[in-house]
């Protein structure tokens, strides 16, 4: 029982680990699409597709089915119940497409701009594509094999960023982002069929094993999207298309991170949740070491960018974006709670209670709507910002109570179960704030790269320094330091056994 739950932790560190790595590079490319479409384009332009996005987004949530979420927990799906999930995705992308397209006019009617009538038909090809997304990959998630994904993601990034750097290079226009943003959907559909061969059949014989599942994932996904979108969809009310297209840009930028790391990581984790959720200790020890992990990862990250938001923002996207650079300092320190309550979405998928997460993101939701309405009415951006780091402040404790209630894990632990990793982001932080004027007086472009990696470099080392101490200092107690001490042990043996021998 032993081995196989190391079998299990072995196969969900690696999925993660491969996960991790795809979503760095498709990162890579995200960030070399902004950064080229941000000197080519206007923050007009992202200001405009801002309002589109939003409102693709959230129509896609409410017709939302987590198929693939319900097949994974099965013990042994058969053709039909892939088949299942293949029609059922089909009519929900066909379902959102004419959503959208309904919705079209009456969305460019109320903010005033003709443009989104094509802009956001166009756009609604992205869910319509990714619904048709081979069934056959499910199989590969169950066996938390993740490289097809890795691959597929791969290949439709690349177009993505080759249709929207050639569009943009060619029209100056914010069709180049919606070129890109509709390119990487269908190449993924295109290439799924080629490493996950698969031949659909058309089918819902099998809706009943679904319909309890995705009613409670669908609500939530469905609230979690008002809450996430609904501060672009009021700012472009009330704000100017330019002071849209920043905080967009900022949002994407502060994001980042976490879409890279945090979310790559927890993919695997329903699964590992799932096997041993029979045993309550392991169970709540896996979720305290995932949870641990998570803030020990991202909360460096986060501060980072934080404290250094108005140099990312220079060398990514150039003077004319400058004015972002307080946007993306509050927005990365508003995503700081979220990291110490990470892995509640997949716990409560594991235990079959995805009510939990309807009534968080419910939570939210009625927290937010009116605070962020009389914030942006009545101090515009600056207000929305102030609303999101209270909202998220309120929602860490909100998730931590739910973790006490499912596991029995303490607020205390919770908090500050992690507090190796706080008290090396204070020192880290000291090396940064250290460098500021240093810093702030580089203005050409090959002066700040060679600032900024000066600046990420030197804090890093005292943060990994720091973790390191820390942990020899308390006993060397399991956990990442533990693993990462152990790779590189085991690494070195491997490189240094060979010329031994010789």
């Amino acid at each position: 029982m032993v081995q196989s739950s190391q079998k299990v932790s072995g196969r969900a560190a690696a999925g993660a680990t491969v996960l991790i790595a795809s979503r760095l590079v498709a990162r890579c490319f995200d960030l070399a699409t902004i950064v080229v479409l941000g000197r080519l384009l206007s923050p007009a332009d992202f200001g405009l597709v801002a309002i589109a996005m939003s409102v693709v987004v959230v129509v896609e949530a409410v017709l939302d089915l987590p198929i693939g979420q319900a097949i994974v927990r099965l013990s042994a799906p058969t053709k039909s119940h892939y088949d299942t999930a293949f029609t059922i995705s089909f009519l929900r992308g066909a379902a959102v497409a004419l959503v959208l397209f309904a919705m079209a006019w009456p969305l460019a009617h109320f903010y005033d701009d003709e443009r989104l009538i094509g802009l956001v038909c166009v756009l609604a090809i992205s869910p319509a594509a990714r619904s048709l997304l081979s069934a056959g990959m499910i199989e590969f998630t169950r066996n938390l094999d993740f490289k097809r994904f890795s691959f597929c993601e791969f290949v439709g990034k690349c177009a993505s960023f080759v249709f929207a750097v050639s569009f943009a290079w060619e029209t100056r226009s914010y069709w180049a982002i919606a070129a890109g943003t509709v390119a990487f959907p269908v190449v993924v559909a295109i290439v799924s069929y080629i490493v996950a061969p698969y031949r659909p059949a058309f089918t819902v014989r099998e809706w009943r094993l679904f319909s309890g599942f995705i009613g409670w994932s669908t609500a939530a996904q469905t609230v979690n999207a008002l809450n996430w979108q609904m501060d672009q969809l009021i700012l472009g009310r009330l704000i100017s298309r330019p002071e849209l297209g920043r905080f967009s840009m900022a949002a994407n930028l502060a994001a980042l991170p976490t879409q890279v790391i945090v979310l790559q990581a927890l993919n695997p984790l329903m699964v590992a949740f799932s096997m041993i959720r029979g045993n309550h200790q392991r169970l709540t020890a896996a979720y305290r070491n995932s949870a641990a992990t998570v803030v020990a990862i991202g909360l460096p990250i986060m501060i980072g960018m934080s404290l250094m938001a108005e140099p990312i923002i220079r060398l990514v996207l150039g003077g004319q974006w400058i004015d972002a650079g307080w946007i993306l300092r509050l927005l990365a320190l508003a995503l700081v709670p979220s990291l110490f309550v990470a892995p509640v979405a997949p716990l409560s998928m594991a235990l079959a209670k995805p009510n939990i997460l309807f009534r968080l993101s419910l939570i939210e939701f009625c927290l937010k709507m009116p605070i962020i309405l009389l914030g942006v009415y009545y101090y515009g951006l600056a207000g929305l910002l102030a609303v999101r780091l209270t909202i998220s402040v309120l929602m860490a404790g909100f998730s931590m109570l739910t973790v006490r209630e499912l596991i029995g894990l303490p607020l205390r632990v919770q908090v500050f179960g992690p507090w190796r990793s706080i008290l090396s982001c204070i020192f880290m932080s000291l090396t940064v704030v250290s460098f500021g004027d240093w810093l702030s007086g580089r203005e050409d472009y090959g002066s700040l790269v060679g600032g900024l990696s000066t600046v990420v470099g030197a804090s890093a080392l005292v943060y990994m320094i720091s973790m390191l101490l820390l942990w020899r200092a308390t006993g060397c107690p399991d956990g990442l330091e533990s693993r990462v001490v152990g790779a590189v042990h085991q690494f070195l043996q491997s490189t240094l056994k060979p010329s031994q021998e010789v």
